[in-house]
């Protein structure tokens, strides 16, 4: 019996794992790609509901748009992130100018919003700008895991 499901980011195959396979850097079954990749996933709204319908890790997600400067100055944050949390939580960013469908479906007010989902639901939500380190504890929190900050990459989204 597997311990985790996981989505492939680039074939969206089924994936399941122990929790050993889970920590040793884990390939897709089919595509041989990474299963859990260092910086945020670019996800479409058929990528973003195989994520959380299937994968049993919490997906953080990025509501962003290009016309937030906010946005734009939290995506480092999130591509840290993504690195310190990357075997506790799996970190899609949606473009919601391109997913306005999904957009509307959770009833965005503010870009960025950020929401974690389990088991297939929202769990919690953050608006707006805020700090790495706020960033940080409110994902520890809501993760209930504790993480030694990773150290800061240039960011390549």
């Amino acid at each position: 019996m597997s311990d985790h499901v996981l989505v492939c980011p680039h074939c969206l195959a089924l994936n399941n794992l122990s929790q050993s396979e889970l920590l040793n850097l884990p390939l897709c079954f089919e595509c041989d790609s990474e299963l859990l990749p260092q910086k945020p996933i670019e996800a479409n709204k058929k990528c973003f509901i195989q994520y959380i319908t299937h994968s049993t890790l919490p997906i953080v997600v990025d509501f962003w748009g290009t016309w937030s400067g906010s946005g734009y100055d939290m995506a480092d944050t999130f591509v840290s992130l993504a690195d310190t949390f990357k075997n506790d939580a799996l970190f899609l960013r949606i473009n919601s100018e391109q997913e306005q469908v999904l957009a509307n479906d959770y009833k965005l007010l503010d870009i960025p919003t950020f929401i974690i989902f389990t088991s297939g639901l929202e769990y919690h939500r953050l608006h707006g700008v805020i700090s790495e380190y706020e960033f940080h504890i409110w994902l520890e929190r809501y993760l209930r895991i504790k993480r030694k900050k990773a150290t800061h990459r240039p960011s390549s989204v």
